[in-house]
This record gives C-alpha cells, structure tokens and sequence, in this order.
C-alpha cells in the first residue's frame, strides 16, 4: 500500500521545512561582521607600519608609530570618498609628516601595494584551500 499526502495526517508526521533557522543565519552574520572588523584592523596595522617605513624613504617627518597610525586611520577613513579620497588621503600624508605631494604620492603607493601584497599572502596562507578551490576552477584540466 501506498502512503499519499491525504493518508498521512498533519499531526502523525510534521512537514519538514526547508527554511534556515534564524540564530544561525544571525550568527552567520554576526561572524561575517567580525570578520570584516578584524580585516579592517589587521590592514589597518599593515597599512600603518608600511606608511611609515614609506615616509622613511621620502625623508618625512613625524614618523612616530602613533602618528603613522592615526595617518593610516584617516586615509581608510577618507578613501571611500569618490574622486576625492586619494587627493584627501595625499594631502594627510602631506600635512601630517611634512613631505611634498610626490612624497606623499610615493609614501601612499609603496604602503598600498606593500599592504595588498601582505593581505593577499595572510588571506592565502589562512584561506588556502579557497584559493586553491577558485583557482583550479579557472584552469581547464588537461583531458
């Protein structure tokens, strides 16, 4: 015998359903959001320690690790900012640590591509196998 859907009664066995549970969709959040909070502050440090060693191969001054930080604080704070952010970014550095525009131009592009450099290689020494996983998608197998 064959069980149909009017055999069964809604009571004997209850319908399953597919929808996700909310604690863990807001933890999924909760924990997408903290990590988004500890990548900031690890760029952040990144981003302050190479400003500084950047500011050193332009002769500037005030390259205190405080004042280097607070730097790195307001250029991620104004680089969002569209059409304006780099040149708000520039004029910190320039104001800040006493260099020309040049100096600030150079200071500001050694620390962003030291610090994407070091990200890419933290991300893919914590994240590997996402690495992995995306990159042989992208390379067709030999058949």
């Amino acid at each position: 015998m064959y069980l149909t859907d009017s055999s069964l009664k809604h009571s004997q066995y209850p319908r399953r359903r597919d929808k996700m549970q909310p604690w863990l969709f807001g933890l999924t959040i909760e924990m997408m959001l903290l990590l988004i909070f500890l990548i900031f502050i690890l760029s952040l440090l990144i981003q302050g320690i190479f400003l500084g060693i950047g500011l050193g191969l332009v002769n500037g001054k005030n390259r205190e690790i405080g004042s280097t930080f607070v730097t790195a604080l307001l250029i991620s704070l104004v680089i969002w900012i569209p059409c304006l952010g780099c040149f708000i970014a520039w004029y910190f550095i320039k104001s800040r640590h006493e260099v020309g525009w040049g100096g600030a131009l150079i200071a500001w592009i050694l620390g962003g591509i030291i610090q994407a450099i070091v990200m890419i290689l933290l991300i893919y020494v914590f994240f590997g196998a996402i690495f992995v996983a995306l990159f042989s998608s992208l390379i067709p197998w030999m058949p």
